[in-house]
């Protein structure tokens, strides 16, 4: 006998109390019962070790699907097995008259089932209680290699007694035929999850699952509409990327053409696929020869099967008909996706009319859905029906275990409260991902302000599959154009042009949300970020008017200049004396680090806030929403996490840098420190690889895929791949020191006095990791002769690299026909730093003369010299050596 604690099985009867005033649950009351058409109970499966105790809750609901208050009576089929209180509690053997102990048959003869029947009038539903041995292990086996996102997880469970008689640790036995169904679960949800489909069970409380609108209907009332391709956004569209080894999606015969070779016919109106549009084109005279590839223009939606017609009409040659075509479909599967397998029906409420509120009829609920579905693909039943509508649903309360977003995490299974031992799981890394316009290949845009073009990624993952995974976009220029997750079509991307300049646009899958590995994950299961084979280029027309930001590392002024009038502005007193200064990539704030601690300018305000942290400012994200900085007093570096209030991510006690630089989706970070290479996740901790050499710095190729670094004896420039930080190639240099990369993604410059180092990395870069893309590196002398590099900076539009040196000019590469020179500074004076306009007219620098000069660009001339005013605590004249241009 087993006695239940008699505190819990109270706590328990007096809960079950409550929600019988409230839902009626329980049997005896003597008010009416009103009219139950049906009951929901919860759980419907139970799992008990002999003599364990659990409990079952049922609420009753009319005929609309509305909660109702009834008395409802529980029975169980087999009493010998289990029996059950009028509350709900169910005890794996007999209660005793109290319902106090639960009175277990020991072995053998307490195994087996009990169905248990929740009743009020003719209503009923049921629930399967498993009594069994006592569980003391559970445990999993996954499945070889990896399982692609979306795809059922085909996953072994099996639970064993070590105590029960006739059993031992050394000799266990297997009981899983006696427990029920074992629950397996994920310690990362966006990897693995037990996903859903559709709750059948209508329900007034949430309006779900029932029809709201679209689609076209033509029958008669109480026909049906049959609903499938349940989805929460996008599915079933045409992969457009050819392949010669499905030879999809092509031209197969059909269809009447006249036209000449080169001229196109469009397509459209894919059989099983919505909204789908293409273009082929003619190989001869009133010719398409058999395998011409199709130029998918539109992906579409709806597609259960690939289509394999579709109909012709006039491109630039004439066309009509319909052509028999090869395609492939892309995959939709996966988190926030379509609900694979769920079927519904629809009924007319009257001639050609469905009315919003139309209750579906759940045939199949599916599986595979983390967020319920929005859309579903109207078709024939008895009436006729096509098109799209719009749907309410609710998803069900238990799942399949599905694959979701790439990345490892480790499994286990759970059954009468006992939790197994974890084993690694992967589903399939991302391993390509290729950018480009949403219905073309085209890779370069030109937008006014304010415009926007839809982008799309090609995702494949390491079984050659397209995948949908949740990816970072990503703008190199966040004050010209802006990049974010579009709403409709495959992998979609949003460009959105904001101040006149030039910005590169990344797609990435990267951790925690895509990508991400498991801690002391082994080399299979070390899964690494995958970047963009190549970045696309937005360029936005027109010019712009900013605020250029001028102090001294002696003052505590920081003096605006507008760029439209050119003259200094009332200064802003700082708190402390500032040894950096950095603008975020927005153009919202300005970053000034100290020995005191940090400095925070909001440029909209002018107002100045500050944060404990000290030393100088190292970088910045690019979605301006990450800082390192690197204090030589207490040798530590500092990751600190912006916004409205700075926190304090990581402190990396023994290091200081001088050069860092954050991937393009801000999800990683790299900075040097002697011959070590630091890398890792922004919020720390980080990891280290010795370099052979002594690093001077390092920059983070646009793509992201490839960290550039300069380093002396030996005197070279490492390539290197982000994603495990290994040497892909070594290039070696004369003396390289500051290094950029190309905000085009073509490679990077390194200063090497007296020229530089033009390093061409070939785009798109290698797919996977690591990155086997060789570059090729080219020296070229500015005619400057030698100099001591303190600052270089490109050009949005990426046609210009500039210098800031010990010379007095500022020198410069012209990068499309590799020449250089330098700009003399009038007065012949040194400067220290500065920075160039958005959109590229102008470059403002701090110089020795105590202020800062204007580099006219559109005449290659310094043609002003504006004065700052900048003065010490004496009241003593100090120069502009730290300056900054804001984006905007």
């Amino acid at each position: 006998m087993r006695q239940f604690p008699r505190f819990s099985v109270l706590a328990a009867l007096l809960t079950a109390i409550l929600l019988s005033l409230l839902t009626g649950c329980g049997g005896g009351a003597s008010t009416k019962t009103p009219d139950v058409a049906s009951i929901v109970i919860t759980p419907t499966t139970i799992s008990l070790n002999e003599g364990g105790v659990g409990t079952i809750s049922a609420v009753a609901r009319n005929s609309a699907g509305a909660t109702i208050a009834a008395d409802i009576t529980f029975t169980s089929n087999n009493t010998s097995i289990a029996t059950i209180s009028s509350s709900g509690l169910v005890c794996g053997g007999v209660w005793d008259s109290a319902f106090v102990n639960c009175n277990a048959t020991i072995g053998q003869g307490g195994v087996g089932q009990a169905t248990i029947t929740a009743q009020s009038g003719n209503a009923t539903a049921t629930a399967t209680v498993y009594v069994h041995l006592q569980v003391d292990r559970v445990e999993v086996s996954t499945p070889n290699g990896c399982t692609t996102m979306g795809n059922q997880i085909q996953v072994t469970a099996v639970a064993f007694s070590t105590s029960a008689p006739g059993c031992s640790p050394t000799s266990p036995c297997d009981i899983t035929s006696t427990v029920g169904p074992i629950a397996v679960n994920s310690n990362n949800l966006m990897v693995a999850a037990n996903s859903s489909g559709i709750e059948p069970t209508f329900s007034a409380d949430t309006n779900s699952p029932t029809y709201i609108s679209g689609g076209t209907i033509t029958g008669s009332k109480d026909q049906t509409c049959n609903l499938s391709n349940f989805t929460a956004g996008v599915s079933g569209g045409i992969n457009p990327t050819y392949s010669s080894v499905t030879n999809s999606p092509t031209y197969t015969s059909g269809g009447t053409i006249t036209g000449s070779a080169g001229q196109t016919c469009n397509l459209s109106d894919f059989n099983g696929v919505s909204g789908a549009t293409a273009t082929v084109t003619l190989t001869g005279t009133n010719i398409i020869a058999p395998g011409t590839p199709l130029i998918i223009t539109a992906e579409g939606t709806g597609g259960i099967t690939p289509p394999t017609t579709a109909t012709l009409g006039n491109g630039t040659a004439t066309c009509s008909g319909t052509a028999t075509v090869i395609t492939a479909l892309n995959n939709s599967l996966g988190s926030g996706q379509s609900v694979i397998g769920a079927a519904a029906t629809v009924a007319l409420t009257g001639t050609n009319t469905i009315a919003s509120g139309t209750h579906l009829t759940v045939t199949a609920s599916g599986y595979g859905a983390m967020v319920p579905s929005t859309a579903a693909t109207l078709s024939n039943g008895t009436a006729t029906c096509s098109g799209t509508a719009s749907v309410s649903t609710a998803l069900t309360s238990s799942g399949v275990f599905t694959a979701e977003n790439p990345g490892s995490t480790t499994i286990f299974g759970s059954v009468s409260g006992v939790n197994g031992v974890s084993v690694p799981y992967l589903t399939c890394p991302a391993a390509y991902i290729l950018v480009h316009d949403a219905s073309s290949s085209n890779t370069s845009f030109t937008l006014s302000k304010g415009g926007t073009q839809p982008l799309t990624a090609d995702v494949f993952d390491t079984m050659g599959q397209y995948i949908r995974p949740s990816l970072t976009w990503a703008s190199s220029s966040s004050a010209a154009a802006s990049a974010t997750t579009g709403t409709a079509g495959n992998n979609p991307g949003v460009l959105t042009a904001l101040a006149p300049g030039t910005a590169s646009i990344t797609a990435t899958c990267s951790p925690p949300d895509c990508n991400p590995s498991f801690p002391g994950a082994s080399p299979q299961y070390a899964v690494t970020a995958q970047y963009s084979l190549n970045v696309v280029t937005a360029t936005v027309s027109g010019g712009t008017t900013t605020n250029v930001y001028a102090a001294s590392t002696n003052s505590t002024s920081l003096v605006p200049i507008s760029t439209s009038t050119n003259t200094a502005g009332t200064a802003i007193t700082l708190p402390y004396l500032p040894n950096s200064i950095l603008s975020d990539p927005q153009g919202a704030n300005l970053y000034l680090g100290s020995s005191s601690g940090l400095m925070i300018v909001n440029l909209t305000s002018n107002t100045v806030t500050t944060f404990t942290s000290v030393g100088k400012v190292v970088a910045i994200s690019s979605n301006s929403n990450y800082l390192l900085l690197s204090d030589s007093t207490g040798n530590a570096v500092y990751y600190l996490s912006l916004g409205s209030t700075p926190t304090l991510l990581y402190v990396g006690g023994g290091f200081t840098t001088s050069s860092a630089s954050y991937t393009p989706d801000s999800g990683y970070l790299d900075w040097v420190s002697g011959t070590d290479l630091a890398f890792g996740l922004q919020t720390g901790p980080f990891s280290t690889v010795t370099l052979p050499f002594n690093a001077n710095a390092l920059g983070t190729s646009a793509e992201g895929g490839l960290i550039y670094v300069t380093g002396s004896s030996p005197n070279e420039i490492d390539v290197r791949s982000t994603c495990n930080s290994s040497e892909v190639q070594a290039l070696p240099a004369n003396a390289p020191t500051l290094i950029q990369s190309i905000p085009n993604g073509t490679g990077a410059v390194a200063t090497d006095s007296p020229g530089v180092d033009v390093i061409s990395t070939p785009v798109p870069v290698s797919a996977g990791c690591p990155i086997t893309t060789q570059s090729t590196m080219n020296f070229i002398d500015l005619g400057a002769g030698s100099y001591n590099a303190r600052q270089m900076f490109f050009s949005s539009d990426s046609s210009h690299a500039w210098i800031i040196s010990d010379i007095p000019g500022l020198l410069y590469l012209y990068l499309p026909t590799s020449n250089g020179g330098v700009i003399p500074y009038a007065g012949g004076v040194t400067a220290y730093s500065g920075g160039v306009t958005l959109d590229g007219s102008q470059i403002y620098v701090g110089a020795s003369d105590g202020t800062v000069h204007r580099i006219q660009l559109s005449s290659v001339a310094d043609v002003q010299q504006i004065a700052v005013n900048l003065k010490d605590a004496n009241g003593n004249p100090v120069v502009p050596d730290l300056v900054t241009v804001q984006p905007h």
